[in-house]
């Protein structure tokens, strides 16, 4: 008879800890949050447009060929400004206010959500800069690699 009360209290208690695991994922189902991250309005085609068509390539950087890979941050607001852009990573002094100036510049995106909710989110894009000369002109692009953090 103590075997089986044993077994009894043993199988109570092993059923409500599984009720509690199963509580417990429930309650962490509901507290996972949804993130979207934040895009330029019309997709990538559309930033790699706006760049290739406002991207100045400075006079002095031309003369020196520069190219190279350089990293910049900024800040999408929930309202989709473009704010606290920075160079991780600088190529070139000219090049560098550049792309600052062009970043800076950059229409209004769609901000990233948190569970339908606009919030801030901070972007990390590593931008490649090739210049190319032919015999009357010089002329370059900048790739962009978009990535998040």
């Amino acid at each position: 008879m103590k075997k089986l009360a044993f077994a009894l209290i043993m199988l109570a208690f092993a059923g409500t800890s599984f009720a509690q695991s199963d509580a417990k994922s429930d309650k962490e189902e509901k507290t996972e949050d949804v993130i979207t991250q934040p895009e330029f309005k019309g997709g990538l085609e559309k930033l790699y447009q706006y760049i290739n068509d406002n991207f100045e390539y400075p006079e002095n950087a031309a003369k020196r060929s520069v190219n190279g890979k350089m990293d910049v941050e900024f800040t999408v607001e929930k309202s989709g400004d473009i704010t606290y852009v920075s160079i991780l990573k600088g190529l070139d002094y000219s090049i560098d206010d550049e792309v600052l100036r062009l970043l800076k510049a950059m229409p209004r995106w769609t901000p990233a959500t948190k569970n339908g909710v606009p919030v801030r989110y901070k972007v990390s894009m590593p931008i490649t800069i090739r210049a190319s000369r032919t015999k009357n002109q010089r002329s370059s692009t900048a790739l962009f690699d978009y990535r998040d953090q």
